[in-house]
């Protein structure tokens, strides 16, 4: 009878231990949601109580900030939240390591989990900025390098051998980089690098050319992409007028064909560089030089400019005709002959104001 009263004394301090444990268990559990949802709570509480409905500030992240340096500049900012805070709070979901450079727009009722996902995300503010259809990679650096919003990583002291070592970094298949930046307006995050536009535009200029390469007619004369490329480049100088883009390049074709030298003034004008003063002389056209389309046969040693879609499939689809010469009428159009004596009665009129106006003999050819 003891042993049994052993037993059942050891059972009831068995259960009541065990009732002990569930009980310790329930408060840790409660312990643990109250903690959880208090926790949910402060991450999730709006840290713009200082600003007003309608208001924002702007968080400037740079490159090597640090999560307590984040907190430091948000503190600044006024809002509720700081080094240690903010810090504490990207470590407890992991993102401490993950915090993106940018500019983000925190506005009234942003908490520190909304602030951290978009920061770790990179969803930040925009900055913008244009390539134009026929600049020069001379022109792009300078339009990179007063852009405040972009961070400058590039030595352009000397733009030829920077030109030459981007070629060479990115691959290209010619001396320069001139002709791979392609024009469009490009979106990027406040201090993106000068290196990470350049290095997208020449890959949208790549598989633009790669395109439209594909889509070239029976009538171009051109042999490879690059060549595509030259001459697009000089179209793009020659004219902006729509129309007019595939009979230029017919123009050059057709002397192509027949080895007749292009005689663009545009080649002149690229190879004269910072030389050039605006107005294009005489002598310009005797002076020796790679570039000069009225001395050397054939397309230049690189692209002259930045071609735009249009300009590339102008080069590689040019109209059927025979022309051989054009001048610029002065309203933004051009006049096609099939002849010298035509093109100097053209010349005459449009830029001398001598003679009549010519009548056009020029026939494209339907497909």
């Amino acid at each position: 009878n003891k042993s049994k009263f052993n037993l059942i004394q050891g059972l009831s301090r068995l259960g009541n231990f065990m009732r002990f444990l569930f009980k310790m268990f329930i408060y840790a559990l409660g312990m643990l949601m109250c903690f959880l949802l208090g926790l949910y709570w402060w991450m999730h509480r709006s840290i713009t109580n200082n600003l007003s409905p309608g208001d924002d500030v702007q968080l400037a992240i740079e490159l090597g900030d640090s999560a307590k340096k984040v907190g430091q500049k948000l503190q600044e900012l006024n809002l509720n939240t700081g080094p240690k805070a903010f810090s504490f709070a990207s470590q407890l979901v992991g993102l401490h390591k993950e915090l993106k450079v940018g500019v983000y727009s925190i506005s009234h009722g942003e908490s520190l989990a909304s602030t951290l996902t978009r920061i770790s995300s990179g969803e930040g503010i925009h900055a913008a900025i244009t390539f134009l259809e026929g600049w020069t990679f001379a022109q792009v650096i300078a339009e990179i390098n007063k852009n405040p919003n972009i961070t400058q990583t590039l030595d352009s002291s000397n733009i030829n051998t920077l030109s030459k070592l981007l070629a060479d970094e990115l691959g290209l298949e010619t001396m320069s980089i001139e002709g791979w930046i392609f024009p469009d307006t490009y979106f990027f995050q406040y201090g993106a690098s000068d290196q990470q536009l350049i290095r997208r535009a020449v890959w949208l200029q790549k598989k633009a050319l790669d395109e439209i390469w594909e889509k070239r007619s029976v009538n171009s004369k051109l042999s490879n992409r690059l060549e595509a490329l030259n001459l697009a480049s000089i179209i793009e100088k020659e004219t902006q007028h729509s129309p007019d883009r595939t009979l230029v390049s017919s123009v050059f074709h057709n002397r192509l064909a027949i080895k007749m030298r292009l005689q663009s003034d545009p080649t002149i004008i690229y190879g004269l560089g910072e030389k050039f003063d605006g107005n294009l002389r005489r002598h310009h056209l005797k002076k020796e030089s790679s570039y000069n389309s009225y001395l050397r046969a054939g397309l230049p040693p690189t692209p002259i400019s930045n071609p735009g879609r249009k300009a590339l499939l102008a080069a590689v689809q040019p109209a059927d005709t025979k022309a051989l010469y054009f001048v610029a009428r002065g309203d933004g159009t051009s006049h096609f002959s099939l002849n010298f004596r035509d093109h100097k009665k053209a010349v005459n009129f449009f830029q001398k104001g001598i003679g009549s106006r010519p009548e056009s003999r020029v026939a494209v050819k339907l497909k």
